[in-house]
């Protein structure tokens, strides 16, 4: 997966309070242990905080919790986000397994773990898991810090992390170092009397990856662009395309991975952007662009035989089509066994409408074919919907969210009287799944930060 924008990030001072949270609820059955009870962390009261909260997670609010999915690159779990309880405000978790697993001790952390913390997580006495928190120091684990970061337009996910500051060359692989300055600081803010600090982060647009960075430093130091565009592959223009469009900006975090997940984007040289269309231009007319809609690339030419390979592949779960090879007839090709799989998948019925002349049904790409080139076959990745829904979901008027509830976006609908009267029935609504290959979490929630990032 590649760096998203970072909208928000909350950090925690790893002090007894914390620990005792997250180690785990000690002597259910005794009633005397007040200690190693809590299924949550606890937030702020202030005003600038419930603020935040409630314009990042729009679904909290006083009168219920707003479900959440803890992620980190080997997991998940789920939880929920309480504004209003007996306590403060709190991040929860299911009281039956316990604390999120890249948030707990682990006899034997690594880079390769979920968890960073060390120290034995088995006990049941409370004496002996205090312990473990008195002994961080002795173990080389300086000070942890536990993270929580939410990408930009994905409000119901937090990617947890651990952070350790001041570690022993043993534990480096965690070191604080890793994170941005920005967040650095923050957490320079925390102590053991004021657990939280909290950020917004001003992000948005595409992070470019190393083939994007090695072709614009070619193209600051070369008088002839055209030469340095003819000499990249198909690949790589495109990445640069994309790039282009929509240069990054702010603070990147990539959720597949662990520690040194974090990037900060480089504003787009002012020379570079001073030339940005003629490059767009040159890259046009080197490369001309694939069709990346679904509608569109349905009315594509194909070859039978790659129709007949993608369907094979499929068969065989290996759902990748590369850039180097997808010519406009690849492109209709691949859209050609997708569309096969996905519609037969959903009965040849649109799963937000529920029309079913197949004139008026795409396949459509959750997490897009121009975005993941790894799954661009997978029928996961695939919606059946009418043109017109097809077309909102493709630019961002309407949102599938995690329970595969319709989420429209009014304000991008604007004054249109027309196009909200076609699209009010379904906001709220739930789409239908199929049994057979529904979608994935992961690809809804990548749909959702891509649309924003670009939005």
């Amino acid at each position: 997966m590649s760096a998203l924008p970072v909208e928000w990030v909350l950090v925690i001072f790893y002090g007894p309070s914390a620990h005792r949270a997250t180690y785990g609820r000690l002597g259910r059955s005794n009633s005397a242990n007040k200690t190693y009870t809590k299924d949550y962390i606890q937030l702020s009261r202030k005003d600038e905080f419930i603020a935040a909260v409630k314009r990042f997670f729009p679904e909290a609010n006083e009168n219920s919790p707003a479900p959440l999915t803890y992620k980190w690159p080997t997991g998940t779990a789920t939880g929920a986000l309480v504004l209003r309880s007996a306590d403060r405000p709190h991040l929860k978790w299911e009281t039956t397994i316990g604390a999120p697993q890249v948030w707990r001790m682990s006899v034997a952390p690594s880079e390769a773990t979920a968890e960073t913390i060390p120290g034995d997580p088995s006990h049941l006495d409370i004496a002996a898991a205090e312990n473990e928190f008195a002994l961080l120091a002795s173990r080389g684990a300086g000070q942890p810090y536990l993270i929580a970061i939410k990408l930009l337009g994905d409000p119901g996910t937090l990617h947890l992390r651990a952070y350790l500051a001041d570690p022993s060359e043993e534990y480096a692989w965690a070191g604080m170092q890793l994170v941005p300055q920005d967040i650095q600081d923050l957490a320079a803010k925390t102590s053991q009397s004021s657990a939280l600090a909290w950020s917004t982060i001003t992000s948005g647009g595409v992070a470019a990856n190393a083939e994007v960075n090695g072709a614009l430093l070619q193209l600051t130091a070369s008088e002839n662009p055209e030469s340095v565009i003819d000499a990249l592959d198909v690949e790589a223009a495109s990445a640069l395309g994309i790039y282009l469009r929509s240069p990054g900006y702010g603070l990147f975090f990539d959720p597949s991975r662990n520690h040194d997940a974090w990037l900060k984007a480089a504003p787009l040289d002012e020379q570079l952007a001073a030339s940005t269309s003629v490059y767009l231009d040159i890259l046009e007319k080197r490369f001309p662009m694939v069709p990346q809609g679904d509608a569109a690339a349905e009315t594509l030419e194909v070859s039978a035989e790659e129709v007949e390979a993608f369907r094979d592949q499929i068969e065989h779960e290996n759902y990748e089509v590369a850039d180097s090879h997808a010519t406009v007839k690849t492109r209709g090709s691949a859209q050609r066994a997708f569309a096969e799989a996905v519609k037969t998948n959903y009965g040849h019925k649109c799963a937000i409408t529920g029309i079913e002349k197949k004139d008026f049904l795409v396949a459509s790409h959750i997490v897009p074919w121009s975005v993941d080139q790894s799954i661009r076959l997978d029928p996961s990745n695939g919606i059946c919907l009418s043109l017109l829904v097809d077309r909102a979901f493709e630019k961002g008027y309407l949102i599938i969210k995690d329970d595969l509830t319709i989420w429209i976006d009014w304000d991008k609908v604007g004054t249109d009287e027309a196009l909200r009267a076609q699209l009010l029935p379904y906001d709220e609504q739930m789409m239908v799944a199929p049994e057979n290959c529904p979608p994935k979490l992961d690809y809804l929630q990548r749909r959702r930060a891509l649309i924003t990032a670009v939005g």
